[in-house]
This record gives C-alpha cells, structure tokens and sequence, in this order.
C-alpha cells in the first residue's frame, strides 16, 4: 500500500443497525404504546413502524456474518444476530480497523430509513429525534472517526426539518438527511426555500441516500410485492437517487443557494456522467424557456456543490473525469451485506487498477476528509 493510503480509508457509507429497545425506552410518552419495536413472528423478526408494514430484519447487519462467509442463503436474520459493531462504537472501532478505515459517515439502518414514510407528522418529528440523540451519543465515543448523519423530519412543517438541522448540529452531526423522492411535494415547491436558506447557513450537507423516498407506496416491501425483490432493490439503489439528483439540480435550489452542499449516497456513480450529459443536453436547445431558469449548464451545479458515494462501482470510476474527480467519494457500506467489509483493501485494489495514486488518494480519502474536515 503507498504511503499516502498507509493512514486508512475514510468510508462516505456506512450505517448503523438501532438497538431492538431505541424507541420503547426513549419515545415520548404520548407515542410510547405506538413505538417503533421489534416483533418475532414465526422465528423472524421484523422492524415494526405505526402505519408501515413490517420490515424483516436481515440484510442491513445480522446477515452481515453470512456475507463474511461467503454466502447469503437468506434475506432474513434475527436482530440479536447483528454484528456488535453495528451497534456498539467501541466494537465498531475495531471493525474500522479490521476493515482498513481511519474515519466513517454513519448513516441510519433499514429500521430508520423506513421513517421517512411516515405519514403521521408529529409522530415522525418524535421518533427522528430520538434516533438523532442516540446517533450522536454513538459517534460521540470517536468524532474524528464516526461521523453522524442526522434525520430531518419531513412530513410536518419545514420549520420542524430546519430546527431539527439546527439541533444536529449542536450535538454535532456532520449531515443531515433529506428524502430521495418525495411525490406530493416535490424539492421545486416554494415551501422548501426557508429550508435550503437555513441549510446554506449552518454548512451541513443535504443528504439524498438512497432507500429514503418519503411515499409509503415506494417502500422496498411494497416493491417487492408488485414486481419482485429484484425490481424493488433496483428502484431504491438506482432510480431513487437518480430522481434526486435531477430533482434537486431543476430545482434551482442549488443556483440560488451556492453555498448548499449535497450528497447523493449509495446509489453507485457509474449513471451521473451519462445524466448530467442528458441534462445538459436538454439545457442546451432550451433553457431560454424552461422554468425554473438555470443560468448554467446542469452540470456546473453538481461539479460546484454535489459530492456521491459508491462502493464497488467501476464503471464510475472510469468515467471520473466527466463528473470531477473531487466529486466522488468511495464507502464501504458497513454492515450492509452488499457493502465491502472486511475486505474493502482488496475491493479498492480491484476496482482503482491504472488510476493514478492521487486520484485514489482523493475518491478514498481526501474528498471525503474536505467535505467533513476531518484531520488526516
């Protein structure tokens, strides 16, 4: 390894998988009897959300061991199956070393992801923030290593989501976390600017990842009913983050706000250069009368204030130069079974074979250490 990786990694995704009693002990008292628990049924358990159908408990961490083993016979595991890691940041430091990483973005697991969907407003605003505390309790026992990604509560008021950014970074949290898609009020809507306004002043990255679109008939489980699981992975890894990042840019957000910062996480990088061409394409014969007026190209946008992670992702990697090389950041997905660990070094070896070291240096390293001002 050369030197300037000798340090370790710094992983833009991984995630954490919330203690089975989060809710039960910490709601508020008016939700306690609605809070998000775990159920067995029938030897499996499910992530259990008011308003939701249930989620089984498998491929975000207790799979993880199977993973290791070379082979994921099942989606579905126990929760007392996790991996402590997932949980516990004294044993996730030890995993970042077995793994190779100096530092890592901790995003929610599957359970929290669900949250999103939450179509009760107040109910939602209860149970991200007790989400967002526990998370910067986790990443407190590291901060330079374990860097937290708040949830906003988006259902209610946009007032709710700017407090809550304003809360997280006063427990500090390094992002906070906005849907992939939202259908019934799309990010063009007007009642998003006193949001974007706040997000540009206190400096936290807006965080699309994928898994997050805020429509309960978006849901993986409802996916997978419909047109199987193949079909429902695909939508939440690829199309959702696809649908952000053209969301966000036709917005104007980001020209009316240069100083706002995005991440499109976990949903590969290998489709940006071929939809910022499309993009800027369109742009090109017709943004003398397309609304909202862009006064440069599409692509400007996400080369000045958009950064995506991925994690075994060549195609994007041979395709860098279209989107920035500062753009990208590599993530190992920790405890997810389609993430890289424990052996991210050989999957970095694998898929950067002819990039230049400090290209590397940069998608593995240095562009994530910029954007979260970590010391490295």
């Amino acid at each position: 390894m050369s030197s300037s990786l000798a340090g370790g990694y710094v992983s833009a995704d991984g995630h954490v998988v919330e203690p089975a009693d989060l809710w039960t002990s910490r709601m508020e008292a008016r939700f306690r009897d609605r809070a998000p628990h775990i159920e067995t049924r029938k030897s499996i358990d499910f992530y259990v959300v008011d308003g939701l159908d249930p989620v089984a408990v498998g491929l975000d961490g207790a799979a993880l061991e199977s993973k290791i083993a070379g082979k994921v016979e099942s989606p579905v595991a126990r929760h007392a199956d996790t991996r402590p890691g997932a949980s516990d940041p004294r044993q996730r430091l030890k995993d970042q070393d077995l793994d190779h990483l100096r530092a890592e973005v901790i995003y929610p697991g599957q359970w929290s992801l669900m949250f999103y969907r939450i179509a009760d407003a107040a109910y939602q605003r209860a149970a991200v923030r007790v989400y967002n505390d526990w998370l910067s309790e986790f990443c407190v026992y590291a901060p330079q290593r374990l860097l937290g990604a708040a949830i906003l509560p988006m259902q209610g008021p946009l007032g709710w989501a700017a407090e809550e950014a304003e809360r997280a970074a006063t427990l500090g949290l390094k992002a906070v976390m906005i849907p992939a898609a939202v259908p019934a009020k799309p990010y063009i809507h007007p009642d998003y600017e006193p949001l974007w306004e706040r997000l540009e002043e206190i400096g936290l990255p807006a965080v699309a990842h994928s898994g997050t679109a805020a429509d309960i008939g978006a849901s993986t489980v409802a996916k997978a009913r419909k047109n199987g699981p193949g079909m429902a992975f695909m939508d939440e890894k690829a199309f959702q983050p696809m649908n952000a990042l053209t969301e966000l840019i036709w917005s104007g957000a980001p020209q009316r706000h240069p100083r706002l910062k995005f991440i499109i996480s976990e949903g590969g990088i290998g489709w940006i250069a071929c939809i910022l061409r499309l993009m800027d394409h369109w742009w090109e014969d017709h943004h003398r009368w397309m609304q909202p007026k862009l006064d440069a190209p599409p692509s400007s946008y996400f080369r000045r204030q958009f950064w995506a992670t991925f994690e075994d992702d060549r195609a994007g990697i041979l395709t860098r130069d279209l989107m920035g090389v500062d753009r990208l950041m590599w993530g190992a997905d920790y405890p997810h079974t389609e993430g890289t660990f424990p052996k991210s070094q050989r999957q970095i070896a694998q898929d950067f074979v002819g990039v230049p070291e400090d290209e590397v240096y940069q998608m593995v390293i240095g562009n994530a250490a910029t954007l979260f001002g970590l010391e490295v």
